[in-house]
C-alpha cells in the first residue's frame, strides 16, 4: 500500500474529528430519543455496515469488526472504509408524536497489513522429512466513529397554580478516535488489542417560562459537560473448520480509563417577546475543574459458522455494565446493565473475488438484534425495562479491477436498511420507530495505487 494513503487518512482524521465534534455540539442530527437523556446517551455500538449483526466474529480478506480487534487479522489487502446514515421516523408518548429526519457519518477506517513472517521448521511424517509453515501476521487499522448520541427535546405544561411551561432540550455525545491490531498465530488463533481516545461533550438547556398577555418571563438554564478519556479492547478469534464447514468462536473485552469530565453552568433570567428573547440578568455562571468518573466496561461473545462459500449464519452476545456507572454529574438512577443480542445470514459471505470466477457473487445479508437497554424507567409507580428490537436487509455491489501484476482486487458499495423500535407508548413511557439507510463504501488498495510502467 502505498505511503501516500496513510498520509492522507492521518490527514482526513482532524477534519472528520472537528466535523464530529461540532456535530455533537449541534445535537449530532442522529438521534431525537427521550431515552437518550439518561447515562452518556444512546448507544451506538457503531460497526462497518457489512459486519451487520455480527459485532465479534465478521473478519475477511477486506474486512473486520470494530468491536473486536482480533477480527482484522484475516485482512489481505489495505482498505478504507466510510459509511453514512440516514434516520428516519418518530416519536410518540401518549397523543403527542414527533418526527424525525436526520444522519450523519457513521463510521471513517483505514486498515492494513503491518507485518508478516513465514516460519519455515523440518517435521517428521512416516520417517520422511517434511517442510513445514506457520504464518504471523499483524494487521492494524486506524478509526473514527460516533460511541453515543444525545438528542431530546420535550415540553412540561402545567396550569396549577398559574400557568407555566417548561422545555428540555439535549445535544452532544461522545467520539471515539481509535487505533487497533490484530495478530494472528497460526492457521486457528488471532488476538487483538485496540486503544482509542474518547471525547465529546454533552448539553442540557431547561427553560422556565409563566406567560401573561403580553411576554414570557422565565429563567434559561444550560449545563454543559466536556468529556475526556481512553478506551481500550482486547480481542481472541479461533477459527477451525471440519470438511466443507467453517467456524469462529470469539471474544472481546472493552474497559474505559482516565475518564476526565468538566461541568459548566450559565442560569439567566430572559424576557421572550416577538421580537425576541432578551436577557434581563445572569444569575449564575460557573465553569469546574476536570474531574475523574467511571464508565462501564463491556464484554462479548461471538459464533460463527459457514458452510463452504455458499452462505453463513452468525450469533451475538454483548453485555455492558452500566450497574457500575458512576459520575460526579450525574447519578446512575434507572441505569441497568445493558444486553444486546445479535443474529446474522449472509449469502456468498467470501468477501475476496474467487479467481475460478469471472465476477465476484453479490453479498447479500440480513438478520436482526434485540436488546435490554440500560434504561429501565418508572411508569405507574412500576420500572419498565425499555427493549429495543430490530431487523435489517443489505447487499453489496462489488467492482472488480484487474491491476497491473495481474492481481484481480475489488471495492463494495454496500446499502443496508434497518428497522428500529424502542420502548413503549404507556404512561411516562415513549415509543419509537425508525427506519435507518446507510450506504458504505469499503474501497480495496487497488484505489491506493498508481500502475508502473517500464
Amino acid at each position: 500500500m502505498n505511503f501516500k494513503t496513510y498520509i492522507l487518512f492521518l490527514a482526513m482524521l482532524p477534519v472528520f474529528a472537528i466535523q464530529a465534534q461540532f456535530s455533537q455540539n449541534k445535537g449530532q442530527n442522529l438521534t431525537k430519543s427521550p431515552y437518550s437523556n439518561f447515562g452518556l446517551g444512546e448507544i451506538l455500538n457503531q460497526n462497518l455496515v457489512q459486519a451487520g449483526a455480527l459485532s465479534q466474529t465478521y473478519s475477511g480478506a477486506y474486512s473486520y469488526s470494530l468491536l473486536n480487534p482480533a477480527t482484522i487479522s484475516n485482512l489481505k489487502y489495505a482498505t478504507f472504509d466510510f459509511g453514512f446514515s440516514q434516520r428516519n421516523g418518530y416519536v410518540q408518548s401518549g397523543s403527542e408524536k414527533q418526527t424525525f429526519q436526520g444522519g450523519s457519518l457513521s463510521y471513517l477506517a483505514l486498515g492494513f497489513q503491518s507485518w508478516h513472517k513465514d516460519i519455515y521448521r523440518k517435521d517428521s511424517v512416516n520417517g520422511k522429512s517434511v517442510k513445514r509453515i506457520t504464518k504471523l501476521f499483524w494487521n492494524s487499522y486506524l478509526s473514527l466513529y460516533p460511541s453515543t448520541s444525545i438528542g431530546y427535546n420535550y415540553t412540561f405544561e402545567a396550569t396549577n397554580p398559574f400557568k407555566t411551561s417548561t422545555a428540555h432540550e439535549g445535544k452532544g455525545g461522545l467520539n471515539a478516535i481509535e487505533f487497533g491490531n490484530g495478530f494472528k498465530l497460526g492457521k486457528h488463533l488471532a488476538l487483538g488489542y485496540a486503544v482509542g481516545n474518547l471525547f465529546g461533550q454533552m448539553s442540557d438547556k431547561s427553560r422556565f417560562v409563566v406567560p401573561d398577555s403580553s411576554q414570557y418571563l422565565g429563567i434559561e438554564d444550560e449545563k454543559v459537560i466536556n468529556i475526556r478519556g481512553w478506551q481500550q479492547t482486547v480481542g481472541a478469534m479461533y477459527s477451525f473448520n471440519f470438511d466443507s464447514t467453517y467456524h469462529r468462536l470469539s471474544f472481546s473485552y472493552r474497559w474505559q480509563s482516565g475518564m476526565r469530565a468538566q461541568s459548566e453552568r450559565l442560569t439567566r433570567t430572559f424576557e421572550a417577546t416577538n421580537l425576541g428573547d432578551y436577557f434581563a440578568d445572569t444569575i449564575l455562571s460557573t465553569s469546574g475543574n476536570y474531574k475523574s468518573f467511571k464508565m462501564p466496561a463491556s464484554f462479548g461473545f461471538g459464533y460463527y459458522f459457514q458452510f463452504r462459500k455458499g452462505f453463513a449464519v452468525g450469533l451475538d452476545y454483548r453485555k455492558q455494565l452500566w450497574g457500575n456507572y458512576a459520575s460526579f454529574f450525574q447519578s446512575n438512577a434507572g441505569l441497568t446493565d445493558r444486553t444486546d443480542y445479535g443474529l446474522g445470514f449472509i449469502i456468498n459471505p467470501e468477501d475476496e473475488k474467487n479467481p475460478a470466477k469471472k465476477r465476484q457473487s453479490i453479498p447479500i445479508r440480513f438478520g436482526g438484534k434485540y436488546a435490554v437497554t440500560q434504561n429501565a424507567i418508572a411508569s405507574n409507580n412500576t420500572k419498565v425495562a425499555i427493549i429495543e428490537k430490530g431487523a435489517y436487509i443489505g447487499f453489496g455491489i462489488p467492482i472488480t479491477r484487474r491491476y497491473f501484476d495481474s492481481r484481480v482486487l475489488r471495492s463494495i458499495i454496500h446499502v443496508q436498511v434497518d428497522y428500529l423500535q424502542r420502548g413503549k407508548n404507556l404512561s411516562g413511557l415513549a415509543n419509537e420507530e425508525y427506519v435507518v439507510f446507510t450506504v458504505g463504501l469499503n474501497l480495496g488498495d487497488v484505489w491506493f495505487q498508481r500502475r508502473k510502467f517500464d
